[in-house]
């Protein structure tokens, strides 16, 4: 059995986020990111029971759980519960396993789950003809300004396309360039390319490429980000 969340109402109706013991949900510093002001930055956490039930678990988030109006400190991931974090309402759903691949499933998180539906989209779209390859070191994004601030991204695989409409890495800062940058393996580094010249700075000048260095800064709208290598 598998045992996803789905988006009950608004522009996300019927997607669904697939949940795991120790995911994190949350609107910034967390495995699965929900785009919704009235979530804290990390805001509730799934788990497993003695029985193997999993259970979503408030952290002490400033708005809690709801659920039919009442706050509450967890709930239990059962078949058709309508549950609330924020303005955000969502339905439990779960599938049995040999029926899991047909379900219409968008994974929000940072890092790996992100990194695994992207692999997936590019092996299903003849048309890419761009060679994954590592960041070898890995690269993290550090959001230090804007609606992102406090969270970070870390890339172990490029190239990565980065803006506000991006399929690959959605950036929340509503000023942000449709594309904004990319972010291409070379050797023992990564090399930024700037999609959006006179809107998009580094080191708050607007160039078209660069290798990136340790605490190099990257700027537009409201957001800074700072490079660092692992």
């Amino acid at each position: 059995m598998i045992t996803f969340i789905e988006f009950v109402e608004g522009p996300d109706a019927g997607v669904r986020l697939r949940v795991a013991p120790n995911l994190t949900l949350g609107r910034s510093k967390a495995d699965i990111i929900i785009r919704d002001p009235k979530i804290s930055g990390t805001h509730a956490q799934v788990k497993s029971d003695a029985r193997g039930q999993l259970l979503l678990i408030d952290l002490d988030s400033a708005n809690g759980l709801y659920i039919n109006g009442l706050r509450v400190k967890k709930i239990a991931f059962l078949q058709g519960v309508i549950f609330s974090i924020g303005r955000t309402q969502f339905r439990v759903v779960q599938v049995e396993g040999a029926d899991s691949s047909q379900a219409a499933v968008r994974v929000e998180g940072w890092c790996g789950a992100l990194r695994d539906s992207l692999i997936n989209a590019k092996l299903n779209d003849q048309t890419v003809s761009e060679k994954i390859s590592s960041f070898n070191p890995t690269i993290k994004l550090i959001f230090i300004e804007g609606i992102q601030a406090e969270s970070e991204l870390v890339l172990g695989y490029g190239p990565r396309k980065i803006g506000s409409d991006s399929l690959d890495i959605e950036i929340l800062d509503k000023d942000a360039p449709r594309e904004t940058f990319e972010l291409h393996p070379q050797e023992g580094a990564a090399e930024f390319i700037n999609k959006a010249p006179g809107h998009v700075y580094i080191n708050k000048n607007s160039i078209s490429k660069k290798i990136l260095q340790e605490g190099d800064l990257i700027s537009f709208g409201s957001t800074l980000i700072k490079i660092s290598y692992l």
